[in-house]
């Protein structure tokens, strides 16, 4: 080896970082470019969880003209535009990669060229995954995916880099898929305390419930934006803040709580299913180009109470039916 090749090496080896960080976190169901029909979930048959997984998963691999972008550009609206920045929040000599938790394609790197789908483990959606969402999660990892040299379960991920730190940003819905996955990756970590999750209300129980960190809805008030955006953002302060423990984690956002005024509590009208479908469907009578999120904000500005996965579905209904 030459001087000149040896002086090259030193000088790669002094720009290598020298600490990593994996963030998990959920997926979006807003997708930055149109979503075929064959890769809506509820379009897929299948007699049993098993089958539909399968024609699933071919579906996905299929080459056709659908093109493939990277999962980072795929995923859209507040919540991943919040975790999009989360790379550029890395101290000197370390590296924050980004993974997404994704009911359609399974444990996936934000670089995975992926196509536009629709899918969710959120129950009670018309592209909701069937049966049990942890086998589904099971049933996808055993898939080679779309970035077949990386890890495709949560456990693997760990297992392949135990020294590393891990925070998951994940709502209660995705943990209930890969909540054991997480149980289970817990085995190879050199150091449980660079492991933790952030989920703002989610009620954990067992070992999930001692890797959790404190936080609830009346973080809002501190954070800003949506309730949805909420552990994004609640993860992007701790990434910025130079926070890469669950102690230091736990510490610090419990000091914030404290410091927090209790949530606003409203008094709105439950509506039925078919008084929001008639609602929905006279305002896109009027405003076709109203969006799910901003008639939604006018429904309650009215006094009127919907949840919002169940809003966005029956906009989702309204809309399908006039097409």
């Amino acid at each position: 080896m030459t001087a000149a090749e040896g002086l090259a090496t030193e000088d790669d080896s002094d720009h290598r970082p020298s600490a990593t960080v994996h963030v998990i976190i959920t997926c979006s169901n807003q997708k930055s470019r149109a979503i075929p029909a064959r890769l809506q979930l509820g379009q897929v048959p299948g007699r049993n969880a098993t089958e539909r997984a399968r024609k699933w998963i071919t579906r996905l691999s299929q080459t056709d003209n659908t093109p493939r972008v990277a999962a980072i550009e795929v995923y859209a609206g507040e919540h991943w535009s919040v975790a999009r920045g989360y790379p550029a929040l890395h101290k000197p000599e370390e590296d924050i990669r980004l993974w997404a938790c994704s009911a359609g394609y399974g444990l996936i790197p934000v670089e995975a060229p992926i196509m536009p789908y629709h899918a969710t483990l959120t129950p009670g959606q018309a592209d909701s995954v069937p049966g049990a969402v942890a086998s589904w999660w099971s049933l996808l990892g055993e898939w080679h995916g779309p970035s077949p040299q990386r890890p495709r379960s949560i456990r693997a991920l760990v297992a392949a880099d135990p020294a590393a730190m891990f925070m998951f940003v994940l709502s209660k819905s995705y943990l209930r898929a890969c909540g054991a996955d997480i149980t289970a990756a817990c085995e190879y970590i050199a150091d449980l305390d660079r492991l933790f999750i952030v989920s703002a209300g989610a009620r954990l129980q067992g070992d999930l419930a001692t890797y959790a960190v404190p936080a609830d809805a009346r973080l809002q008030a501190h954070f800003g934006g949506t309730r949805r955006a909420l552990n994004a953002r609640i993860g992007a302060h701790l990434l910025s803040a130079g926070i890469r423990s669950k102690e230091e984690a736990a510490g610090h956002l419990a000091r914030l709580l404290a410091a927090q005024p209790p949530v606003p509590r409203y008094d709105r009208k439950k509506q039925s299913d078919r008084e929001i479908l008639d609602i929905i469907a006279g305002r896109l009578a009027h405003a076709p180009t109203t969006s799910a999120n901003g008639m939604l904000r006018e429904f309650r500005d009215a006094g009127l109470a919907c949840e919002q996965h169940r809003f966005t579905r029956l906009y989702r209904s309204v809309v399908e039916a006039a097409s």
